[in-house]
């Protein structure tokens, strides 16, 4: 003998929802759902599909502000940085706008350049290259020195030039490994 089936799940069997929808709505647990399903004999409901891509997951939780920014109310990490999720993986929103917007990969950490709080907007956004290029730029307007083609230890700015935001130029690669020895803990 089969137990009695509650005519709100069995409705909710037959439209096709899945076993944790019917819980969810129904407040029972989808082990009673699953019960339900195999007494009426219907078969398993195939979830759906949901969000196609990453790109997709980031517009889902994107709201558009005048002139073009826009604001993320997803979820945010411990530092604050906005977090897409999509397919058991987690990626900075910063990261996919940029990739959205421009069709590359990023280099180095995302920024917001704008002046709008929480903006993720692609056009507002900028990786160490764009900023190094923009820095550049800004020490030749400002007329810095630039005549030095390699740094204290050797490493050649055309490879490794770094720009701090008032536009002066620095060792990246000097810049790194300093930090690196710092991390560990070993005086430099």
């Amino acid at each position: 003998m089969t137990a009695a089936v509650r005519p709100d799940v069995a409705r909710m069997l037959r439209a096709g929802a899945t076993n944790r929808e019917i819980a969810a709505v129904c407040h029972t647990a989808r082990r009673k759902v699953a019960a339900a399903r195999a007494a009426l004999g219907i078969a398993p409901a195939q979830p759906s599909r949901g969000i196609e891509s990453l790109e997709a997951a980031l517009k889902a939780r994107v709201e558009p502000l005048f002139c073009g920014h826009a604001v993320w109310t997803g979820p945010r990490n411990e530092n604050g940085v906005p977090m897409v999720s999509w397919k058991f993986q987690r990626v900075s929103a910063y990261r996919v706008a940029f990739r959205a917007h421009y069709g590359r990969e990023p280099q180095g950490v995302v920024l917001a350049v704008c002046e709008v709080p929480g903006c993720i907007a692609g056009r507002c956004l900028d990786d160490k290259t764009a900023r190094d290029r923009t820095r550049g730029q800004l020490a030749a307007v400002l007329g810095l020195d630039q005549s030095a083609t390699h740094c204290r230890q050797g490493h050649a700015y055309a490879e490794h030039a770094a720009y701090k935001p008032d536009g002066a130029r620095y060792c990246g690669r000097c810049d790194s490994d300093s930090n690196k020895t710092r991390k560990r803990g070993i005086a430099a």
